[in-house]
């Protein structure tokens, strides 16, 4: 597997490269989102610098530089209450949508740039963004967190492990005892929610009374499953012996879901039926070596994507999905894709790395 990630990292890399720029506005060095017609996002730039800090770790030369430079412009662009920006499918003229999911996707990054290059700037926005959301905890239930401050009508259960996810992470890097009972709540909270409306499964959103607001997701429970693995080591003993069970039972319910192709049943979110791209499909999988089909489904993906990466190049990564308003900008782009696929395939090898030392 390391290898056939080495290989990934070699073909894609001199497209980040490509788009590196010192930032006129901020901190350090930035990326320019060609699409967007902007620096990209702050939670892509994240992404971005985890790319070259593996690439630092496995093959020298200056990916620990650019990394360290990315992370700093990552931290002076974060907003001040420690939430980021999100960019994508917003009208002209008005801000960036506030949206967990953007540190669900960077926690990880920031986590692993400090820990290979000993950045500052990825510490302190990691701890920033803790402390956010820690803002957003539901008053309806201390267990969940609110995915976006203008969207408390219901409980986004993946958004649930966004943030204990990333209070996790935080608490490596702190040691402080706030976020590990965040942590703790979290995960009893998702613990009592599996298999409530459908065996086997989390749904993608229930409303406070418990009752299905979105159904079904294989992508956002493999999300769920992926982001809990590295906070289990916190977690008590009679927690961590459930959710290992649980985390198993939700991974065989995904294994069977994907023998069919999408449907309402097992991907009712629209926006995520095209599994070949969700790369935390993969970062679940990987957690259970002895499941067989897991480990043949992870290994298959990366020699697909290599394949595909040596004859198609990025274009791999350009969206479906167009954006069908002309005052908004684009739903999502080749560089935001692009970036977090780099981000997830790097967490393959690093955070096996993190749990073994």
């Amino acid at each position: 597997m390391n290898e056939q990630i080495a290989s990934i990292i070699t073909k894609i890399k001199p497209y980040f490269i490509g788009l590196l720029q010192e930032d006129p506005e901020s901190v350090g060095l930035t990326v320019w989102d060609e699409e967007l017609g902007d620096r990209a996002s702050c939670c892509t730039v994240g992404q971005a610098a985890c790319l070259f800090a593996l690439d630092g770790l496995l093959h020298g030369g200056d990916g620990y530089a650019i990394a360290e430079k990315l992370a700093a412009n990552v931290e002076s662009r974060q907003l001040p209450n420690g939430a980021f920006g999100q960019p994508f499918y917003v009208k002209k003229g008005e801000p960036q949508t506030v949206d967990i999911a953007e540190i669900g996707a960077i926690a990880n990054s920031l986590y692993h740039v400090h820990r290979i290059t000993g950045s500052e700037p990825a510490k302190r926005s990691l701890l920033l963004a803790a402390d956010y959301l820690l803002t957003q905890v539901a008053a309806e239930n201390p267990g969940a967190v609110y995915k976006r401050p203008d969207a408390k009508g219901h409980d986004v259960l993946n958004g649930d492990m966004y943030a204990a996810h990333a209070w996790g992470r935080a608490y490596e890097l702190s040691g402080n005892e706030v976020y590990l009972r965040r942590l703790e709540a979290t995960f009893r909270h998702l613990a009592d929610r599996f298999g409530r409306n459908s065996p086997g499964w989390w749904p993608y959103t229930e409303y406070w009374d418990g009752t299905v607001g979105m159904g079904n997701s294989v992508s956002y429970q493999a999300t769920i499953v992926a982001f809990g693995a590295s906070s289990v080591k916190h977690l008590q003993p009679e927690l961590a012996r459930r959710w290992t069970r649980i985390a198993e039972a939700a991974t065989l319910t995904m294994l069977e879901a994907m023998k069919r192709e999408p449907d309402d049943d097992n991907e009712a979110p629209w926006w995520c039926r095209d599994w070949a791209s969700v790369w935390e499909i993969c970062l679940a999988y990987v957690q259970f070596p002895d499941i067989p089909e897991a480990e043949t489904y992870v290994t298959e993906r990366l020699r697909a994507v290599n394949e595909r990466l040596a004859g198609e190049g990025l274009g791999l990564f350009q969206s479906k999905v167009k954006t069908d308003d002309p005052e908004r900008s684009p739903v999502t782009t080749t560089f935001r894709k692009a970036a977090g696929f780099a981000a997830t395939v790097s967490y393959l090898i690093l955070d096996r790395m993190a749990m073994e030392e």
